[in-house]
């Protein structure tokens, strides 16, 4: 039996959704009020509804959800800029997850592609990075954990578009000794810091706070290139260690694309873990 999910009867997804993506790094335990408010009524960090359109479908089988799919038009698109542009909007595949074996998975499939079909737009997107789920850092990106969605995927016409790495480490023990050399200098929201240092600024990063949780998300970290190689973004990844362990956090996460190796390397040399790979899909025609 397939049917649409609405926010009155979504509890049964919400279990669903937990016992499916354990093994999925960057689905923190998450309180249910945040994450319905995510999955059916999600903004951006501005406040600005990331969909206009959002339909979610689920199958069950003797009364046992085993699979659902999120799929919508987005609120706006990014420009070549990266600039917001609310005149246009994607079609997209946000969630898709089933039980291996699933015999009816294909149906929830149908139910986007009929759905696509009476839109009138060229690009369609599956796991669109942006567009994940706030009350999980917005990572929206399938990770490898759920690998045996991309068939089906490809089924459909969609090719992989972009692949990360995932990252995270513990902050339950503090960081013995930090640099005194280096001061951090926040924004009024705390969520940005300059890295200083006798010279001025030396670099930057900003973070992420998921809502009512010890977790931190590193969108970016930099280290000023006349500086690089200096030992100084080791120095500075350990202040941060320091000062979000002062603050209570107890995990920081991050990622970057698969083909940064020297990020890559960055992350596991200041102790990072590699939590493997995540991919977004896009039609080969868009």
């Amino acid at each position: 039996m397939i049917y649409e999910v609405m926010q009155k009867n979504d509890l049964k997804l919400y279990d669903y959704f937990n016992s499916f993506c354990i093994n999925v790094p960057y689905y923190f335990p998450t309180a249910y009020g945040d994450w319905r408010k995510s999955m059916f009524n999600d903004c951006n960090y501005d406040g600005m509804p990331l969909f206009s359109q959002l339909h979610t479908f689920a199958i069950e089988d003797d009364g046992n959800i085993n699979g659902f799919i999120q799929f919508g038009l987005s609120n706006f698109v990014f420009d070549s800029h990266g600039k917001i542009d609310t005149t246009q909007k994607y079609s997209m595949i946000r969630n898709l997850y089933y039980d291996k074996g699933t015999k009816d998975a294909h149906l929830l499939f149908d139910k986007a592609i009929d759905y696509f079909n009476e839109q009138c737009i060229s690009k369609h997107y599956a796991f669109f990075h942006f567009f994940g789920m706030s009350c999980y850092a917005r990572q929206g990106k399938l990770h490898e954990s759920a690998f045996h969605m991309e068939e089906m995927l490809c089924e459909y016409g969609y090719e992989k578009e972009h692949e990360n790495v995932y990252f995270t480490k513990s902050l339950h023990t503090p960081i013995a000794a930090v640099s005194s050399e280096i001061s951090f200098l926040y924004s009024n929201d705390g969520n940005s810091i300059d890295f200083i240092n006798e010279n001025g600024k030396i670099g930057g990063c900003e973070l992420y706070f998921v809502p009512n949780s010890s977790i931190c998300f590193l969108k970016w970290i930099y280290i000023d290139k006349h500086y690089a190689h200096q030992g100084l973004g080791t120095k500075c990844m350990n202040k941060l260690f320091y000062e979000l362990h002062q603050k209570g956090i107890s995990r920081i996460d991050t990622d970057t694309i698969d083909s940064n190796i020297n990020a890559q390397n960055y992350y596991l040399k200041t102790g990072f873990e590699n939590k493997g790979i995540m991919r977004s899909y896009v039609t080969a025609d868009a």
